[in-house]
């Protein structure tokens, strides 16, 4: 819930913040993961001889930048 100071201006809360930057973070995270998929799928090598895609290290990455959220 936003907070209006005296002079007419809204201040966002803590919480606001969190979630916003939280949202930002899971939105570059998916544009990132849609990505990669979009070039494995389009690509010209049969899907046989393309590599296993890192999905644990990009789960994990994902992971700790949400943990990094909640030590601030």
């Amino acid at each position: 819930m936003a907070i209006e100071s005296n002079d007419g201006e809204t201040v966002p809360t803590s919480d606001e913040c969190y979630y916003e930057e939280l949202a930002s973070v899971e939105e570059i995270y998916l544009e990132e993961t849609e990505e990669e998929l979009r070039l494995e799928l389009t690509s010209d090598t049969p899907q046989g001889e393309c590599p296993a895609p890192a999905l644990d290290t990009a789960f994990e990455w994902y992971r700790e930048v949400q943990a990094s959220l909640f030590r601030k």
